[in-house]
């Protein structure tokens, strides 16, 4: 049987810079999203008009805001993805937070199976290997599920963090 996060509230509104999400991997734990940058610029029209998201480690039983969750690893790497999350009900918005300047100084890249080098969101490519990384190009539900589920490692429940 393959895994799935668990649908919640399914929406066509636009995600923003700043709307906290949650995710449901396991029934009644929620882990806390971030919308980092929208309606990217990129000569690439596959990333052109997208979203960078970061996926914090922090899980909660509880489907609001809470203070911290920005201070924790992240359970995947950042990722570039459309709407289709929202529009599935995958995310759910819960609220709006500023991008604090931590979140902007993330050291994030992504590797370019064409270029073979790690590039920056807009494709240029880096002088190193960036801390966190991923694909370069549009990630989607179906990818982050994947990832989600190998960052936690299992398909028992874990227990919450608050």
């Amino acid at each position: 049987m393959s895994k799935q996060l668990i649908a919640m509230h399914k929406s066509r509104k636009k995600p923003c810079v700043g709307d906290v999400f949650v995710l449901q991997p396991f029934s009644g734990t929620f882990y806390f999203g971030k919308v980092i940058q929208s309606d990217l610029q990129s000569d690439d029209s596959f990333i052109r008009g997208m979203f960078l998201v970061y996926i914090y480690d922090y899980s909660s039983t509880k489907k609001e805001i809470v203070t911290d969750f920005e201070n924790s690893d992240f359970l995947i790497a950042p990722m570039i993805i459309n709407t289709q999350p929202w529009l599935k009900g995958y995310f759910e918005t819960i609220g709006n937070i500023p991008v604090t300047v931590q979140e902007r100084n993330v050291e994030y890249g992504f590797w370019d199976v064409i270029k073979k080098h790690y590039v920056d969101i807009k494709g240029n490519v880096l002088d190193s290997p960036p801390k966190y990384h991923s694909i370069y190009g549009l990630g989607s539900y179906g990818i982050i599920t994947k990832e989600v589920f190998k960052a936690l490692g299992s398909d028992n429940a874990l227990e919450s963090e608050s």
